[in-house]
């Protein structure tokens, strides 16, 4: 339902009796497809707050609001007209989109308690009319943003095209260090489809801002919890479980337990504390295989610790949005010590709390 749409119309009612609320209730197909025609998603706030891929949305952008499905969508219409500055007591179309901070409403005026579908088919049409002009215009003005901006911009870590085949294979090839903002970022092509699927479209960000306010939640990070068998869950997101294999999730620990951070080419003198970690994990695997795992993600010209870190990564966004993810990896610039940038204040390791207590 929700492919990335930049801009929506959304009906808002006046009223629990307004003569308006069945027939777009009835007619919503037909509605959304005369708006379709200029390129225009139309949205039903009873219809988004059940619908779910929105939930599917929700839960992955914005884990933090819970209980949304209980939102009167009255009262969220009440509180969307009330932070717009819609002084109407009339139902209204609203045009939002993420291209401009203006909104525009048009009003909807019934000559009867029970709408026609000839009689809805012209106010559409009137809708039609009001929009068009403001959406070209919109996009004129965005297009013009646009083509201001410059033509492209290079990060310290951006080379691509500096470089003949050779000399970009031989620069990518020094240590884990230089690698580790693309080696540790990489992403499977099925997660990222997944990401896609669940992009928050422009209009609907403003309308989460809206449920936001309505349950007094701001954005918030999610407590995380460091079980006894060493399951790791965000505890304030509905104890999402953020699952990792063995080694991966050692040395996720280890960057926990030091938030100074560690830099790639001190990771030998970890080895011992990286092992003790790994071998209370795992229990079962041979001595021999375990030293030659910790060997090789300890070696700093060896690959292994980016593709450690491009697991723990993945394994968060598997769960949340990158916005949160990002909060809970392990980050860092190149030369510099690598960090998981998390408050500690958030971390309960039952580990931890267990041999304090003694």
């Amino acid at each position: 339902m929700y492919q990335y749409e930049s801009e929506a119309i959304i009906y808002l009612a006046s009223s629990y009796d307004d003569p308006f609320n069945p027939a777009i209730a009835e007619n919503h197909r037909y509605i959304t497809d005369r708006f379709k025609e200029i390129g225009i998603h139309f949205e039903y706030l009873p219809k988004i707050i059940s619908d779910e891929k929105f939930s599917r949305i929700l839960d992955y952008h914005h884990p933090y609001l819970s209980n949304y499905k209980q939102t009167d969508s009255g009262e969220l219409e009440f509180q969307l007209k009330k932070h717009l500055n819609i002084a109407t007591n009339k139902p209204v179309f609203i045009y939002l989109s993420e291209k401009s901070e203006d909104i525009y409403n048009f009003e909807l005026t019934a000559l009867s308690n029970e709408l026609t579908q000839e009689q809805l088919s012209g106010i559409v049409d009137e809708a039609l009319r009001y929009f068009i002009p403001i959406k070209i215009g919109i996009e004129i003005d965005f297009k013009k943003q646009e083509d201001s901006r410059p033509m492209f911009s290079m990060g310290d870590d951006t080379f691509s095209g500096l470089f003949c085949e050779e000399e970009e294979k031989a620069y990518y090839s020094k240590d884990a260090d230089t690698n580790f903002n693309t080696e540790a970022f990489k992403i499977p092509g099925d997660l990222r489809e997944k990401i896609n699927e669940l992009k928050e479209a422009g209009y609907l960000s403003k309308l989460i801002e809206f449920l936001e306010e309505l349950q007094k939640t701001t954005r918030k990070l999610s407590r995380l919890r460091i079980t006894q068998d060493y399951k790791i869950y965000l505890m304030d997101y509905e104890m999402k479980e953020v699952k990792m294999s063995p080694l991966p999730k050692a040395l996720y620990l280890l960057f926990l337990k030091h938030p100074e951070g560690i830099l790639f080419k001190e990771l030998t003198d970890f080895r011992t504390e990286l092992m003790d970690i790994y071998k209370n994990i795992t229990l079962r695997e041979s001595p021999d295989k375990a030293r030659l795992s910790i060997l090789k993600i300890t070696d700093p010209f060896d690959n292994s610790v980016n593709e450690k870190c491009s697991q723990i990564r993945i394994a968060f966004l598997k769960v949340v949005s990158e916005e949160i993810a990002e909060n809970y990896y392990i980050t860092g610039r190149r030369a510099e010590p690598k960090n998981i940038t998390l408050d500690r204040e958030l971390v309960i390791n039952e580990h931890t709390s267990r041999l304090q207590g003694l």
